[in-house]
């Protein structure tokens, strides 16, 4: 069977290049780049093709746009070392690195219909077992990085409806019920680009990868799930060991 012809548009040939100077340090953070005339000057190209190959490379975060004074390389914000145990807190984890931190409540409430029902199957209890989901904003050196949702058992911990201020560490909330030795298993992770919704919440544009982590966290001790997990994180930020995954 014959394969059909792979073409190559000339937007990704100059925005190609331009991130591979910049992967090869031919281009440093806080470089200006040379102006959309002299580029296209130089790959041969239309200004309007290598116009949109800029504003693709803005929005990956790579560049940043000063009007009326050109296009830099982004300086890059400190990347976070993360390992994906489940048997550290994140804030733990921040505290340990010395990095400032913040775990803001962006809801806390019953899941929808659709999710109480995936995910009672995904922690095997019946319609009995209503499913309470928390979602928090990780904001680290004081910049949004990462959107961790919680899907919740509520039979583990019943009076979570009526302890939204305690949530803000849901490892902490665990200890504070009992649950001191926990694990994380069954983990996927795959990537995605953010919604509307993310980008907003995460101060960054849409091309931008997201690294997605769903796993579930048990109790050791009992043998029993207490939720099911889906973390956010922008691959900007984050350096992830993955070693360490169960």
């Amino acid at each position: 069977m014959t394969q059909p012809d792979f073409s190559v548009s000339n937007e990704s040939i100059v925005r190609n290049a331009i991130q591979e100077m910049i992967m090869n340090h031919e281009l440093e953070p806080g470089d200006k780049l040379p102006s959309e005339n002299e580029l296209a000057d130089s790959f041969k190209m239309k200004r309007i093709v290598v116009r949109n190959a800029l504003l693709q490379l803005e929005k990956m975060g790579l560049l940043d746009s000063r009007q009326g004074i050109g296009r830099f390389v982004k300086e890059k914000m400190p990347v976070i070392e993360l390992d994906m145990t489940g048997k550290r807190s994140f804030s733990g984890k921040m505290q340990e690195q010395g990095v400032p931190y913040e775990s803001r409540v962006i809801f806390a409430d019953y899941a929808s219909g659709k999710e109480q029902e995936k995910y009672r199957a995904t922690l095997g209890v019946g319609a009995d077992v209503s499913i309470y989901k928390v979602a928090r904003l990780r904001i680290v050196n004081h910049v949004p990085c990462a959107i961790h949702i919680s899907f919740i058992r509520e039979d583990m911990v019943p009076d979570i409806s009526r302890e939204t201020d305690q949530l803000s560490s849901i490892f902490n909330y665990y200890s504070s019920k009992g649950y001191t030795n926990l694990t994380s298993g069954g983990t996927q992770i795959h990537t995605t680009f953010p919604t509307l919704n993310e980008q907003r919440q995460l101060e960054c544009l849409e091309l931008v990868p997201l690294i997605v982590y769903e796993s579930h966290t048990a109790d050791v001790d009992r043998d029993i799930m207490l939720e099911q997990t889906r973390i956010l994180y922008r691959s900007d930020l984050f350096k992830h060991s993955l070693g360490s995954v169960n």
